[in-house]
């Protein structure tokens, strides 16, 4: 008797604990990576490592292997009873600290990969069904991202993008992410066209899901060119679109930065970061390389990221861009080299100098550290 009263109580606790959906993977609270093992290990290097391979031009045909695209994460999950005819998995998952849906999608498959996800943060997700009696079928799960920049971003035909935050600023503060993106031009430039006798502006790049995913879930608002006139012929507004502020400032790079047209160009760009109204932003010339990079430099800088970072960020160009011509002696040496005219014992100190010699005051600088650093 007390045998079968045993037996009975195992099989009520087995079928209580038994879930007819339940997660694969995550699992509960893993710890995902959103950048793949090469990029991990080329940016954990050395500064004097990471120079040395950049001017190397077999590691660098290696490096720009490594893609610009982040890394994916599986969600998947199994169901022990029997589901409705043709039944479709709705999947959610939600930014944990705000409740922030950062995707959707339904299939009809039990697993789906997902990307585009912030650094150094927490997930909830959920995916939900129909079994075969009707019954409502749900299983939750929860997962964290690795804390290591950047943040890479894929969106279909725009090349080298990424969150400008996710690294961490002054005073230990994470510089925010969602608010400033850097990429690649989301048009062609300008070009001569024999049929049409002259020059034409560039074919715009971006799909029509990548435009609504730009604006829907990254939510650009202002699109701050840097590209030269020539570049940017014919245009009148941004490829996202007309709800979305083209703002076009032809910008220097490297030393042309302490030239006085660079200096007064980006005179012109800081006071952009400067109204709150324009977040998020993202900015970019044509490659998102030289003077996309120029730029986020001396932004980082003045909000405290690591000198290290600094230099790590430029060199993620190199994830997609191999020539030899795009390296720290021929050009990222010469944007550094523009800040020892100025006073400071970092090169923090010295890019707030710069940025103060244009006119600036702290308190500039002080509500762009604002807007842009975590509390």
């Amino acid at each position: 008797m007390r045998k079968l009263m045993l037996a009975a109580l195992v099989g009520v606790l087995f079928a209580a604990s038994a879930a007819p959906l339940e997660i694969v993977s995550p699992k509960e609270g893993a710890m995902v990576p959103t950048l793949t093992p090469d990029m991990k290990a080329y940016l954990a290097q050395p500064r004097a490592e990471r120079v040395k391979q950049f001017a190397d031009p077999a590691e660098r045909k290696r490096i720009a292997k490594f893609g610009d695209r982040p890394q994916k994460t599986l969600l998947s999950w199994t169901c022990t009873v029997p589901v409705a005819t043709g039944t479709v998995w709705s999947v959610k998952v939600r930014r944990a600290k705000d409740g922030k849906v950062v995707f959707t999608e339904k299939t009809h498959k039990t697993s789906l990969e997902i990307d585009n996800l912030e650094i150094a943060c927490d997930y909830k997700w959920r995916v939900k069904g129909v079994a075969a009696d009707g019954a409502q079928l749900r299983a939750e799960g929860t997962f964290r991202t690795e804390d290591i920049a950047p943040r890479l971003i894929h969106l279909s035909r725009v090349h080298n993008m990424r969150d400008f935050g996710g690294r961490v600023g002054l005073g230990g503060r994470r510089v925010r992410q969602g608010i400033v993106y850097r990429s690649a031009g989301l048009n062609a430039n300008a070009h001569k066209s024999k049929s049409k006798g002259g020059m034409v502006p560039g074919d715009v790049t971006l799909t029509d899901k990548s435009r609504a995913y730009a604006k829907g879930v990254l939510g650009i608002r202002t699109d701050l060119d840097l590209r030269s006139d020539r570049e940017c012929f014919g245009m009148t507004g941004s490829p996202l679109g007309p709800e979305v502020k083209w703002i076009k400032i032809s910008s220097s790079a490297y030393s042309g930065m302490g030239k006085d047209s660079g200096k007064q160009a980006f005179a012109k760009v800081f006071r952009v970061f400067l109204d709150e109204k324009n977040y998020p932003i993202d900015f970019h010339c044509i490659a998102g390389a030289d003077r996309t990079g120029s730029l986020a430099f001396i932004l980082g800088a003045l909000l405290g990221v690591d000198e290290d970072e600094l230099w790590r960020d430029w060199e993620v160009t190199a994830f997609q861009k191999e020539k030899i011509d795009f390296g720290h002696r021929t050009r990222f040496s010469k944007l550094v080299k523009v800040f020892d005219a100025f006073p400071g014992a970092s090169i923090h100190e010295k890019v707030a100098a710069y940025v103060k010699s244009l006119g600036f005051t702290d308190a500039d600088i002080e509500k762009f550290r604002a807007i842009m650093l975590e509390p």
